[in-house]
């Protein structure tokens, strides 16, 4: 078979069909002379609330930016714990450290995403929320996290960084706790060209407080009712996306039948993170459990296929975890697939006949592996 150059993420790609509409973009928004919190942004965010059905959508700087509004507006700080998952993108963490609370990592199940089971064991009288990942936009089990929320009284946060558009049962993730976070950097699937993301209330109270908490904390103009931060979805990125969001459903069936195209072609050869029943995931990227996973990279990689880790280390494991972040439990399974975990391409540029062709390499590496194995001994 010829090799071809198959690269992960192609942002060329991914925005060339919009260009011409993005220059329409940037001349209404120039014509306009307002660009913070005007009508672009107010539009993305009704077109939020209709998509998710949720209460309110509150259009702020970036992904990161909205989980710490998230805790603010929960009054989570110091001397706190919030209960989340060993596994993700670190801002799940530092988060709840920027706010001085701590993070408390538990396991994974095998959809790799927060393990209901070992949550009620690290609740103490210092847990005040469970910060739920969607990892790679495959939902987790929120079903029995909310069950387990109810009972202890505690508030429930989603990051659903890479998660738009997935589903339970017809219900959108980042609605099912009091809040939910969308960030719309330009790796996530709808991506804007820079950093942009949005928060999911369920609450008036919530959306209200929100509203001037990613404004300084302005009641108006000339009065500042609380100390906050500036992060505001601004109306140029805020063009953009109200331009890709129209298409963005037809996005998600193309990355689920890429999904399934890999799993059929699969079966056998590598396993998959697990898929809730009645999920129906967004796939940010698509996720496998491999063996040998360095001497497969690389083998790919000589077929001009480049495959990404996401995440290489947990993230209790960092650096900087030594501070606000602690784990309970053994985090076996954790330990485990943070060995196996890949990623395999998806994205817009990503077509089927790539995925056959990445699908074929990935067997052609196993049905050599027992001759390499064999050479090593």
């Amino acid at each position: 078979m010829k090799t071809k150059k198959i690269t992960f993420i192609d942002l060329v790609s991914k925005y060339k069909p919009f260009v011409e509409q993005f220059h329409k973009d940037l001349d209404r928004v120039l014509a306009s002379g307002t660009f913070i919190l005007g009508q672009e942004v107010l539009r993305f965010e009704e077109s939020i609330k209709h998509s998710t059905k949720t209460a309110g959508a509150i259009g702020v700087g970036n992904g990161t930016d909205a989980l710490i509004l998230c805790l603010k507006a929960m009054n989570i700080g110091p001397r706190d714990e919030v209960i989340t998952t060993s596994m993700s993108y670190l801002a799940t963490a530092s988060s709840i450290a920027l706010v001085g609370a701590t993070a408390v990592c538990v396991d994974i199940d095998n959809s790799l995403n927060l393990d209901p089971d070992k949550i009620e064991a690290a609740i103490t009288p210092q847990t005040r929320a469970i910060l739920v990942v969607h990892l790679s936009g495959i939902p987790a089990d929120v079903d029995q996290i909310m069950k387990i929320a109810s009972r202890h009284g505690l508030p429930v946060i989603e990051d659903c960084a890479q998660a738009f558009g997935a589903e339970i049962s017809g219900q959108a993730v980042g609605t099912f706790g009091r809040l939910g976070t969308i960030s719309f950097h330009p790796l996530k699937n709808l991506g804007t060209l820079g950093d942009g993301g949005i928060i999911l209330a369920q609450r008036e109270e919530d959306i209200r407080w929100l509203e001037q908490a990613r404004n300084h904390g302005h009641k108006n103009r000339d009065e500042c009712d609380f100390w906050s931060i500036n992060s505001r979805l601004d109306e140029l990125h805020a063009a953009f996306l109200n331009t890709m969001l129209e298409y963005y459903p037809e996005e998600v069936k193309r990355r689920q039948r890429l999904a399934d195209i890999y799993k059929l072609e699969l079966k056998g050869v590598v396993k998959f993170p697990l898929v809730p029943p009645g999920a129906k995931p967004s796939f940010n990227w698509i996720m496998m459990l491999v063996d040998q996973r360095e001497e497969l990279v690389k083998f790919l990689a000589e077929q001009g296929t480049e495959l990404k880790i996401h995440y290489p280390c947990l993230m209790p494991d960092l650096k900087s975890a030594v501070k606000n972040c602690r784990v309970h439990g053994s985090l076996k399974n954790s330990r485990n697939m943070v060995k196996k975990i890949i990623s395999v391409p998806a994205a817009e540029h990503i077509s089927e006949s790539d995925v056959r062709y990445i699908c074929e390499q990935i067997k052609n590496f196993y049905a050599k592996t027992p001759l390499i194995l064999n050479n090593t001994h």
